[in-house]
């Protein structure tokens, strides 16, 4: 079985993480910063680094979309992190995009 780190697995219980006292997240919509977030739990997240900074090596990037910016796959626990780290400018959870028909 895939792993999909947009599912909520309810069997465990669940810490939340208040994302809105993260000032680097960029805005979330309600349905996601409704649904409880453990500190383990696995985020796919897109990372802008500042100016002239590398990725940090605690994130493994995924895919590069500019010398910038890069996809990774995070514990949402790691946001804090993310939050004190200078090289970090902004950072944006991935969500699914409505189908189109």
């Amino acid at each position: 079985m895939k792993y999909d780190p947009y599912e909520a697995e309810s069997a465990r219980s669940a810490v939340a993480i208040d994302f809105k006292s993260l000032k680097k997240l960029e805005s979330l919509t309600a349905s996601a910063q409704a649904e409880p977030r453990s500190d383990d739990d696995r985020l796919v997240v897109l990372v802008k680094l500042r100016e002239g900074a590398t990725h940090p090596s605690y994130i493994s990037p995924r895919a590069r979309i500019s010398s910038k910016i890069f996809s990774a796959e995070i514990r949402a626990g790691e946001l804090a992190r993310i939050e004190t780290d200078p090289t970090i400018e902004s950072v944006s959870i991935s969500h699914r995009l409505p189908l189109i028909t």
